[in-house]
């Protein structure tokens, strides 16, 4: 091997700014617009950009969202989150941080009620079981308020934060943009703060809805201040206090192992609390300055065109590989008449395998159901 594959460079071996070092946050600043502020949808502009100096890197998006949890919160404090939701959030808010998870319920909060099974969602028109409609998981102001009320009940105190996963995992869809506005409105009218955990936007890979529109808009870009948002202070994207992203490359990039997660926020005065609580999950100098010359690369295209950024001509690729999987996965589970939330996102499909749980008593509703039972039916 070269000499030069021998030596370390000084920015792999010194210590950085705890919350990592100025040219990593400068090019995730750089690829966090590009990827949450570039779509055709978004009302930012051109001036509106990610201030490095908010952008807090960590150990992985569960170090950096449960530091953000603890500068938000005490420990009893509620964070809301729409179901269904990733299990781990209830150990990632809970076991340090001494968060109390309230679950959203939003499937009863809609103008009408959904389904109660598979065989009663038959399509008439050609005979296919159809599934709860997507719709029925978004959160509104009605189930957002009844979650609030809900959570003064338990913990006897507002509630601190609601954690959207947008898009969604385990649903495999992003909220439409009317959605996550009600959300945004609902929580800055009620001084609850928002954290829209972003991590698979980079993973959207039916880019249109039926309607011509972006099937994602992030949460940056509806809440910044160029849409009505906060306070559009230079040098950022004007959030206000009450509105946070959280993003990792585990999962666009299945880079798990780097352990490389981004928190930003324009709430001045959690900034310095996030960075010293940082302190303690810091990312390896290696590792930034491998992630800082990722984001930074260019790749030589097919047709000879070396001015495309790698992480674009990756993304898109791997975009392309997931929905081949998916088609081919959706395909298989109409031909056997499963119904399935249509995924446009991320790495799952939402089935709907109710028609196979055994039934419940004639003297037991759903709703009368304990855990255990539930749990049992399961298996």
């Amino acid at each position: 091997s070269s000499s030069s594959s021998l030596t370390f460079e000084k920015d792999m071996i010194y210590y950085q700014p705890t919350q990592g070092s100025p040219g990593l946050r400068s090019a995730m600043g750089g690829y966090l617009h590009d990827l949450l502020l570039s779509s055709s949808s978004s009302t930012t502009t051109s001036s509106s950009t990610f201030n490095p100096e908010n952008i807090i890197l960590g150990a992985g998006c569960n170090a950096v969202l449960e530091n953000l949890c603890m500068c938000l919160t005490e420990p009893g404090d509620a964070v809301m989150i729409p179901t269904p939701y990733y299990a781990a959030f209830e150990f990632d808010l809970v076991a340090r941080a001494g968060c109390e998870i309230v679950s959203v319920n939003t499937l009863d909060y809609h103008d009408e009620s959904p389904p109660s099974s598979s065989v009663d969602a038959t399509n008439k028109s050609d005979g296919k079981r159809t599934t709860i409609p997507p719709s029925f998981y978004y959160p509104n102001k009605a189930s957002l308020t009844h979650a609030y009320n809900l959570s003064m009940e338990q913990t006897s105190r507002p509630p601190r934060v609601l954690l959207l996963s947008h898009p969604n995992n385990p649903l495999g869809i992003c909220y439409p943009p009317e959605v996550m506005a009600e959300c945004i409105e609902w929580c800055r009218e009620n001084e609850v703060h928002l954290i829209s955990d972003e991590i698979y936007a980079g993973s959207v890979y039916r880019q249109k809805r039926g309607d011509g529109e972006d099937t994602f808009v992030s949460a940056m870009s509806l809440a910044s201040s160029d849409n009505g948002g906060g306070d559009g202070e230079e040098g950022g994207l004007g959030l206000g206090p009450y509105i946070h992203l959280v993003y990792a490359l585990s999962k666009d990039f299945a880079l798990s192992g780097l352990r490389v997660g981004v928190a930003y926020t324009e709430n001045e005065e959690i900034l310095m609390p996030m960075q010293k609580l940082n302190d303690l999950c810091q990312i390896s100098s290696q590792t930034q300055l491998l992630v800082e010359r990722m984001l930074s690369a260019n790749v030589a295209t097919a047709g000879g065109n070396d001015d495309t950024k790698f992480v674009d001509a990756y993304l898109t690729s791997n975009r392309h590989n997931i929905q081949t999987r998916c088609d081919k996965l959706q395909s298989c589970l109409s031909d056997v008449d499963i119904p399935y939330l249509p995924a446009d996102s991320g790495l799952f499909v939402w089935m709907d395998f109710r028609e196979f749980l055994p039934s419940l008593p004639d003297s037991i509703t759903e709703e009368m159901e304990s855990l255990p039972s539930k749990e049992q039916r399961e298996r």
